[in-house]
C-alpha cells in the first residue's frame, strides 16, 4: 500500500515539474496558451463563481487549483500518435488551450449582459490581455457603475377579479419584491414563477407564468424604477381562427383512472384490453388481469380526488407518495378535458412496477478494528410481500478480519458473524386509527429483529439480539425523519481469562459493566436533510439530529414495583441488569461547488451521552470513538482518546471510547481522470467522558481543557468512482497528538510509520 501512495506522488511531482517547464510544447508558434483567468469587480454584488459560468474559453484545469496535471501528463507523450503509449497519455490528459480573441470578446459580451440583468443597467466589462513568451493571462475588469433599485411594486390583477381576490388573499409576505432591491431580472422572473405556482394550486391547471408580464418604468432620474406586475387574459381559438379574451378557467377533477401495468418490463397497450374495477364512484382501477397492488392502498395513496378542484399541490403529493412505494418503479399522471365546455378533467395514473423479488451476494473489504479483512453479506429482498408494497428484507453477514498484523490472519482473526430481518409497511400502522388521520400522518412503519455474533481471540465473545420498530417520515423533500418507538437489545458476553485478568483491577470495575450481561430498552427521535440526490443544485447539504433515551420505563415500572436491587446496586429485569442513558447526536456536511472538477466539503460534528439512574456508564456500543475512516484519520479506529488518555496496549479498545464527542473534517475534493479521484484533508477532533474515571486517566472533558485536547490529522486520498459504490483508500499523518507529552504533541518531524501514519479503505465518501 505505501509503495502505491509512493508511486502516486511520484506521478504527481513528475506531473509538477513537467507543467511548470514544458506547458506549451504543443503550443503552435505564433499562437498563445490560455494561462489565466481572472475578475476584478466594483462590488460584492456579483460572485467570481457566477462570472466564471459566462465564460466562452476557460484555461486547462488545475487540480486543488494548484497545477495543470491533465496539461502535464498531457505534455508528457511524444508527437508520434502511432505509439501505443503516446494515445494513452493523450487520452488521459488535456490538451492545451489555445488563446481565441473572438471567445474572449464573446465572453466580454455575455459577462455584461449577466452584469446589467442583476440591476447593474449600466455596467461595462473590458478584458485585458498580459502576453509572456507563449502564454496569456486575460483580466476582465467588470465596472458595475450605479444600480437601478426597485421603489413601488404594483400587482394589476383587476382584469380577472377571481384571480385578483386570490391574490389578494394570500401572504404578501411571501413576495420576492421589496421596495429597494437591486432590479434583478432572474428574482423578477421567480416572482412571476411563485404567482403561477399560486394560481395552479387554485385549480387554474392551464394557467403558466408568460400570462405574467412586467412593465418597468425608469424614468425618474434617481435609478429607482417602478415595476407594474400585470395580468394577461386567456385567448380562445375560435372556430373562424380568430381568438377571444376570456377569463382564466378552474378546473375539477371528474374521474380518476389508475392503470398498474403488470410487471417492470410491460409498457402501456391504448389496443389492449385491460380490466375495468370501479372500486368507489368515479374512481377506476385499471389492470391487466389482477392488480399488482390491493386497491385499497392505491386509494389511499392517491391524494387527487373526483370532484374536487385541481391543485398542483396534490399532484406533486400523488407523485411523491406513490414514487415512495417500494413497489413503483415509475409513475406518469396526465389531465385530460373532459369536454370543451365544461372545466373538468379527466386524471390518468399509469403505474408501472418495479421488479418485486431480488438477491444480493456482495464481498467487500473492511478496516473495522485497524487491521485488513473481509466481508461477505447476501440479501433477499421483496418488495411487495402482501401486494402493498410491503417490503420484506433478509440479510446474512459473515466477516473476517485479522487481528495483530495480516500474517496472522488464518489463526488469530476477529470474526462477526448476523443475520438481520425487517418489514416496512408503507403506512401508519396504529390500533383504532382511521383513514383521514394516516394519510394526514403520512409515516411507514418498520419491524426489526436482529442477531449478531461477534468474537475476538483472547478477549470476548457477545451475542447481541434486537427487536425494533419505528415509524419513518418523508413528508418533504429531502427530509426524512425518524421515531424509534421500540428498540429493545439484549446483550450476552462472555470475556476471556486473558480479559479478565486484564481488567481485573479495581479502577476498570466501571468500565467492566460495558462488559457484562444488560438490556438496552430505548426510544429515539431523528430528523435527517440531506439533498445530494439534487441534479439542480450544485452545492450539497446533509445534516442530522438524533436524540436517544434508554431505561426510563423499565425504571419506573423498578420504583413502582419496589424491586430490590442486586449486589451491585442495579435493578434488574429478568435477572439482568438494564442500561439507562440520554444520547444527542448532531452533524453537518456541506459540499461547496468550485467547478465541474472541485469541490470543497467540509464536515462538524458532536455528541453527548450521560448515564443516570441504573447506570454509572454508558454501555460500550452506545459510546463515542475516535479515529477511523470517518473520524480523525491519522488515528486507525478506537485508537484516539478520551481526552489525553494515553494507552500502552494496542488492543485497549474498551477504555478508548467515551461519551463527548467533537469532530471537525475540511476536505477537497478533486476528479482526476478515468474514475478516478483525489482529495487532500484536514481533519479535527476527539472524544472525552463525562466524568472522571480510574480506568480513563486524563479523559474527562472539561471547557477549561478541551480545546488543548483536539487531535489534529492531515492527508490524502485516493477514491474509485464505480457509480454505483465508491472504493476509498485515506493515508492520514498525526499533526497534533494530545495523548503525548507537551513538548511532544506536535508531530511535524521525527515521524514514526508505525505510530503517526493510518492508512483507511472504506466504502463511500466519510462524509
Amino acid at each position: 500500500m505505501m509503495k502505491f501512495f509512493k508511486l502516486i506522488f511520484a506521478v504527481s511531482l513528475v506531473g509538477v515539474l513537467l507543467s511548470s517547464c514544458s506547458s506549451t510544447k504543443f503550443v503552435p508558434e505564433g499562437q498563445y496558451l490560455l494561462d489565466k483567468v481572472d475578475f476584478v469587480t466594483e462590488t460584492d454584488a456579483v460572485s467570481n463563481s457566477d462570472l466564471k459560468v459566462y465564460l466562452r474559453q476557460e484555461p486547462n484545469f488545475k487540480v486543488f487549483g494548484l497545477y495543470k496535471l491533465y496539461l502535464s501528463f498531457y505534455n508528457m507523450s511524444g508527437r508520434d500518435t502511432s505509439k501505443w503509449r503516446n494515445r494513452q497519455l493523450r487520452s488521459i490528459g488535456e490538451p492545451p488551450v489555445i488563446y481565441e480573441p473572438y471567445l474572449t470578446r464573446r465572453s466580454e459580451e455575455e459577462i455584461q449582459k449577466f452584469v446589467q440583468s442583476k440591476g447593474f443597467c449600466n455596467a461595462e466589462v473590458k478584458a485585458w490581455t498580459e502576453f509572456k513568451k507563449k502564454k496569456v493571462k486575460v483580466t476582465y475588469y467588470i465596472k458595475e457603475n450605479e444600480p437601478y433599485r426597485l421603489r413601488n411594486i404594483t400587482y394589476n390583477f383587476e382584469s380577472d377579479p377571481e384571480i385578483d381576490s386570490i391574490y389578494a388573499m394570500s401572504d404578501k409576505k411571501s413576495s420576492l419584491l421589496k421596495s429597494g432591491m437591486l432590479f434583478d431580472i432572474d428574482q423578477l422572473d421567480e416572482e412571476r414563477k411563485r404567482i403561477d405556482k399560486l394560481l395552479k394550486r387554485r385549480g387554474y391547471f392551464y394557467f403558466n407564468k408568460d400570462y405574467l408580464a412586467y412593465t418597468a418604468d425608469s424614468t425618474l432620474g434617481t435609478h429607482q424604477v417602478d415595476v407594474t406586475l400585470t395580468l394577461k387574459p386567456y385567448l380562445k381559438s375560435m372556430p373562424d381562427g380568430t381568438t377571444q379574451e376570456e377569463h382564466h378557467k378552474r378546473y375539477t377533477i371528474n374521474d380518476v383512472n389508475v392503470t398498474v401495468l403488470k410487471d417492470s418490463r410491460a409498457t402501456f397497450q391504448p389496443n389492449l384490453r385491460y380490466d375495468t374495477l370501479l372500486y368507489k364512484p368515479n374512481l377506476n382501477i385499471i389492470s391487466e388481469g389482477k392488480p399488482r397492488f390491493r386497491p385499497k392502498i392505491i386509494d389511499e395513496e392517491l391524494r387527487i380526488y373526483p370532484h374536487l378542484p385541481y391543485s398542483s399541490f396534490f399532484v406533486e403529493r400523488t407523485y411523491a407518495k406513490l414514487n415512495a412505494l417500494g413497489a413503483v418503479r415509475s409513475t406518469n399522471i396526465e389531465f385530460v378535458p373532459f369536454s370543451d365546455t365544461t372545466n373538468k378533467l379527466n386524471c390518468n395514473v399509469l403505474i408501472s412496477p418495479s421488479k418485486a423479488q431480488s438477491f444480493s451476494l456482495d464481498l467487500e473489504g473492511t478496516n473495522s478494528w485497524g487491521d485488513l479483512g473481509f466481508a461477505i453479506t447476501g440479501g433477499y429482498t421483496h418488495k411487495n410481500i402482501f401486494r402493498g408494497s410491503e417490503s420484506l428484507n433478509l440479510k446474512g453477514r459473515y466477516a473476517q478480519e485479522a487481528y495483530s498484523g495480516i500474517s496472522n490472519f488464518l489463526d488469530k482473526h476477529t470474526k462477526d458473524i448476523g443475520g438481520e430481518m425487517s418489514i416496512n409497511f408503507p403506512r401508519f400502522l396504529f390500533p383504532f386509527t382511521t383513514r383521514q388521520f394516516r394519510q394526514r400522518v403520512s409515516a411507514s412503519t418498520e419491524f426489526k429483529l436482529s442477531y449478531n455474533y461477534q468474537t475476538r481471540p483472547n478477549t470476548y465473545e457477545k451475542n447481541s439480539s434486537t427487536v425494533g420498530i419505528r415509524y419513518i417520515w418523508n413528508l418533504r423533500r429531502f427530509y426524512r425523519y425518524t421515531f424509534d418507538i421500540m428498540d429493545l437489545n439484549y446483550v450476552n458476553i462472555n470475556t476471556h481469562p486473558d480479559f479478565d485478568s486484564l481488567y481485573s483491577a479495581p479502577k476498570y470495575s466501571v468500565l467492566r459493566n460495558s462488559y457484562s450481561d444488560h438490556f438496552i430498552f430505548s426510544s429515539g427521535f431523528s430528523i435527517v436533510y440531506d439533498n445530494n440526490a439534487s441534479q439542480r443544485r450544485r452545492d450539497k447539504t446533509y445534516y442530522k439530529l438524533a436524540i436517544e433515551s434508554a431505561g426510563n420505563l423499565l425504571h419506573a415500572i423498578s420504583l413502582l414495583s419496589d424491586r430490590e436491587k442486586n449486589e451491585e446496586g442495579y435493578y434488574e429485569y429478568v435477572g439482568i441488569p438494564y442500561s439507562q442513558y440520554l444520547k444527542g447526536e448532531a452533524h453537518f456536511a456541506q459540499s461547496k461547488y468550485i467547478d465541474r472538477k472541485n469541490a470543497l466539503v467540509y464536515h462538524l460534528g458532536c455528541g453527548l451521552a450521560y448515564p443516570y439512574g441504573n447506570a454509572k456508564i454508558v454501555p460500550f456500543e452506545r459510546r463515542f470513538f475516535g479515529g477511523g475512516a470517518n473520524g480523525v484519520r491519522g488515528w486507525s479506529v478506537r485508537t484516539l482518546g478520551p481526552g489525553r488518555y494515553s494507552s500502552e496496549n494496542r488492543d485497549d479498545f474498551v477504555a478508548q471510547s467515551g461519551d463527548v464527542m467533537l469532530t471537525a473534517n475540511l476536505e477537497h475534493r478533486t476528479k482526476l481522470f478515468w474514475k478516478i479521484e483525489m482529495a487532500a484533508f484536514v481533519d479535527a477532533g476527539n472524544v472525552w467522558t463525562v466524568e472522571s474515571y480510574k480506568s480513563q486517566p486524563q479523559g474527562a472533558f472539561t471547557f477549561d481543557n478541551f480545546y488543548r485536547e483536539i487531535a489534529l490529522a492531515y492527508g490524502a486520498g485516493l477514491r474509485f468512482d464505480f457509480t454505483f459504490f465508491l472504493l476509498r483508500f485515506d493515508l492520514g499523518v498525526k499533526a497534533y497528538d494530545p495523548s503525548r507529552n507537551s513538548s511532544d504533541c506536535w508531530r511535524f518531524e521525527g515521524l514514526n510509520w508505525s505510530d503517526d501514519f493510518a492508512i483507511h479503505f472504506a466504502i463511500g465518501y466519510p462524509f
